[in-house]
């Protein structure tokens, strides 16, 4: 089943409550304005009652709107100016409501100047805040767009106005409307430039619109309809621009509750006002021209509008496909970077010092950010020991294109700790897009230390941590060549013990032992618990002579008790000394075996 289509904003606003309340008492004053008995003074009391209404609407809405949580200052500010005009308005309507009841027969009541001062200064400030809006930062290209097309509104805005004065003048309208209204008019043309092509709106589109028409609606019959109709047309032109401009914010209200919990939406790198404004001027320009025209004219013009028409339709055919080719690279671009932020591993680009110049946020399993590691070349955090193994792999890697190299190593963590990670680096420095090395890496220091432990266990003895067989027979194989010594040893007197004293005092004793073989031996040797309470050395690279002093060492350590539980035990051992090289490594074990006999046989011989 498919998910519910959420509503729109036109389709939630002709539902909702007070927009319908709006339209109804607007439309109700209109017609008995128009159609109603023609009396000026109850025609002014029915559109100063319904201003007052409009105008509590108005201005609630925008009070709720700025009070709003998390709105930036310069919207705040936006919303308590609209707010300031609001009261005007309700006090512009309120006095001529007084004015009328008080004295029907006044010159104000039809004029109605002081609600035409309160409707002109509360239009003046919002002009002024929309003016003095802050333009967002943007980059270059944004800002020579924003004035070409704040140019182009501009130019037609002025053709327009123009074109309302020449003709308010044709129709005997004095210049004592017309030019305040003008200037109005074009200020007002400029603040909303400002505020919907700038890019940093305090209104959703929609919500703008009635505002904006409400605006020039005013102005329009300020300096006009004033001089060309009666007071009850007026009076309808200004109800329906209080309407309009009461029912803006009321919009802006559901546009707020409906992108609640909303992804914004992708804003478009384009603005049709330019496009709509030049639409405005080709609409006047028939009634601009001579009454008569010759054919060739009427044809010339009409291809003008053809191609116009048809290079619009055409612009916005390519700004659409341009949006959506920018929304899906978008979308590919907010997927791949979510994919990278919320990913464990280390995504990492290396410049051709070998510096990070880029890293993802999986950085942090190190204990770094980012930041911190933007140009620390990579060889400086592996550990000293793994370093010298890794070094012509890496450097080979970064000196052929194309390469690929994978290892693993210990990176330094930033509380001083290592993590073992694997790393795979490709060497994409000949393709102009990337221009670097790129490594992925991921932490595998539990899986490391797994098989390590593993590893440990399969070649070392569980109870006394000593080398086995397995692994000891792999050693002496390697350095049999270069030449070794073997000490095979046989403890004394191990069996009783183990007798007398149970498996626990012998498991004491054998550990004992092994701490002390391990204590006489130089580090390069290998000791390995072979079995039972047999032992084995291995010397690297020493003869005989040396050999049997080790022994004698080993020895004399044996000669010191060993405490199992409070008791005083003694042990002593049988050392066979052997050394050779290039020998089969199994012959030169045999061999250190049987060394290992003729000493106890002939300490046996000794002592009877």
């Amino acid at each position: 089943m498919q998910p519910a289509r959420p509503p729109s904003l036109l389709r939630t606003a002709a539902s909702d409550a007070w927009v319908l309340a709006i339209a109804g008492v607007a439309v109700a004053a209109i017609l008995w304005l128009l159609y109603g008995p023609a009396d000026i003074a109850v025609d002014v009391v029915v559109r100063s009652f319904a201003g007052v209404f409009l105008n509590l609407v108005l201005v609630a809405s925008a009070v709720r709107l700025a009070r709003r949580p998390g709105r930036a200052r310069a919207i705040r500010r936006f919303w308590r100016s609209l707010t300031v005009m609001g009261v005007l308005l309700l006090t512009g309507n309120a006095g001529r409501l007084v004015i009328t009841l008080r004295d029907p027969d006044s010159g104000a009541v039809p004029t109605g100047r002081f609600q035409a001062a309160c409707v002109l200064v509360g239009i003046a400030i919002l002009v002024v805040t929309a003016l003095a809006h802050p333009h967002p930062r943007s980059t270059r290209q944004a800002h020579v767009r924003y004035w070409l097309d704040a140019s182009a509104v501009m130019t037609a805005s002025a053709v327009v106005i123009w074109f309302m004065v020449d003709r308010s003048a044709a129709l005997g309208a004095g210049s004592r409307g017309t030019v305040p209204a003008t200037a109005i008019a074009l200020a007002v043309a400029f603040g909303v430039t400002r505020l919907t092509v700038s890019g940093h709106n305090p209104m959703n589109a929609v919500a703008a619109a009635p505002v904006i028409a409400a605006a020039l609606l005013e102005c329009f019959s300020y300096a006009v309809v004033r001089a060309t109709a009666g007071p009850e047309v007026q009076l309808a032109l200004q109800v329906a621009s209080v309407a309009l401009v009461s029912v803006g914010p009321r919009v802006q209200e559901l546009a707020d509750r409906l992108a609640a919990g909303r992804p914004a939406p992708p804003r478009r790198s384009w603005s049709t006002l330019p496009y709509a404004m030049l639409g405005a001027v080709l609409v006047i320009l028939p009634a601009s021209l001579p009454g008569r025209l010759g054919g060739t004219a009427l044809v010339t013009f009409g291809g003008l509008f053809v191609i116009t028409g048809l290079v619009v339709v055409r612009q916005w055919v390519a700004f659409r496909e341009n949006s959506a080719l920018v929304q899906t690279l978008s979308r590919q671009e907010e997927r791949v970077r979510l994919m990278l932020e919320y990913s464990t591993d280390i995504t990492t680009l290396i410049d051709t010092t070998g510096a990070m110049a880029y890293l993802t946020p999986g950085s942090r399993a190190l204990g770094y950010e980012p930041a911190e590691l933007i140009g620390v070349r990579v060889v400086t955090m592996i550990h000293p020991e793994d370093l010298p193994g890794l070094l012509p792999d890496l450097q080979r890697l970064m000196a052929t294109p194309g390469s690929n190299f994978t290892y693993q190593a210990r990176y330094q963590h930033a509380d001083g700790s290592w993590r073992w990670l694997e790393v795979t680096s490709r060497n994409l420095f000949h393709m102009p897009s990337v221009g670097a090395v790129v490594s992925n890496a991921r932490d595998v220091t539990e899986s490391r230390e797994l098989q390590d432990r593993l590893r440990h266990q399969a070649t070392h003895d569980a109870l006394t941590g000593l080398a086995n067989r397995v692994l000891f027979g792999e050693r002496l194989a390697a350095e049999v060549g270069a030449g070794v010594a073997l000490l095979h040893v046989d403890l004394d007197g191990f069996k009783p013990i183990n007798d007398t004293y149970g498996h626990h005092a012998g498991d004491v004793v054998l550990v004992r032992v092994a701490e002390r073989l391990r204590a006489v031996l130089p580090a390069e040797a290998v000791p390995a618990r072979l079995g039972g309470d047999e032992f084995a050395v291995l010397l690297p690279g020493v003869g005989r002579p040396a050999a049997e002093l080790v022994a004698d060492r080993f020895r004399a350590a044996l000669a010191q008790p060993i405490e199992v539980d409070g008791r005083s035990l003694r042990i002593s051992a049988s050392v066979g000394v052997v050394a050779g090289a290039g020998v089969d490594p199994d012959a030169l074990l045999r061999e250190a075996d049987e060394a290992m006999y003729r000493v106890k046989n002939t300490a046996r011989e000794n002592a009877a």
